[in-house]
C-alpha cells in the first residue's frame, strides 16, 4: 500500500516563492524596460529569462520531488522522500515504532540540523539531524507521527491518511496494539 503526503500549505509556498516569484520579478523587468535603450534592454531582458527559467526549472523540480513523497508498505517498507532519499526497510531491522500525538512535546525527537532536505513551517521532508545527534529521515506535516527506530537513523513519518498507515504497520507487524 502507498500511503502520500499531498501538496500542504508548507509545499505550495516552496512552489509559490520558486516559481511564482522568478515569474513575477520577469514580469516586473519587463514592463521597466521601456526606459532602457534597446541594446541593454536585450541584454537584460535575456540574463533574467536565463535566471527565471533555471530558478523556475529547479522549482519545478523540487515541487515534482514533493509530489512523489510517499511510504510503500509491502515485503519491505520503502520511504520515498525525493529528490533527497529513499530508505529501504526491513521488519527485522525496525527496533522501535510507537506513534506520537505531538512531535514538538518529545525532547527526544528535536530537530537540531536539516542535513538536505525541504523545512517550511511543520512541512519537513528529507534527511535532518536530532538533538542527540541521530540521522533522521522525515515525511512530516503536522505535529502527529509515526516514529520508527532503526539502528543507525530514525524515521517520522506522518502520511495524509495516517489512520490508514498505522493500520498497515500494525497488519505488518512492527506496532503494537
Amino acid at each position: 500500500m502507498r500511503f502520500g503526503l499531498s501538496l500542504s500549505g508548507g509545499a505550495a509556498v516552496v512552489a509559490a516563492f520558486s516559481i511564482g516569484l522568478p515569474l513575477l520579478i520577469c514580469l516586473a523587468t519587463v514592463f521597466s524596460l521601456r526606459s532602457i535603450p534597446r541594446s541593454q534592454r536585450i541584454a537584460v531582458t535575456t540574463f533574467v529569462a536565463c535566471v527565471t527559467l533555471s530558478v523556475g526549472a529547479l522549482g519545478a523540480f523540487f515541487l515534482v520531488g514533493e509530489l512523489r513523497t510517499g511510504v510503500v508498505v509491502g515485503d519491505q517498507m520503502v520511504v520515498e522522500t525525493p529528490p533527497f532519499a529513499s530508505v529501504s526497510v526491513e521488519r527485522a531491522n525496525i527496533l522501535r515504532a510507537y506513534i506520537v500525538a505531538d512531535r514538538a512535546q518529545e525532547p527526544d525527537l528535536a530537530i537540531a540540523i536539516r542535513t538536505n532536505g525541504t523545512a517550511v513551517g511543520s512541512y519537513l521532508v528529507g534527511n535532518f539531524r536530532l538533538e542527540d545527534g541521530r540521522s533522521a529521515v522525515l515525511m512530516l506535516s503536522g505535529p502527529a507521527c509515526v516514529v520508527i527506530e532503526l539502528k543507525d537513523r530514525v524515521l517520522m513519518l506522518a502520511p495524509d491518511d495516517l489512520d490508514g498507515f498505522v493500520r498497515a504497520l500494525r497488519a505488518w507487524g512492527v506496532l503494537a496494539l
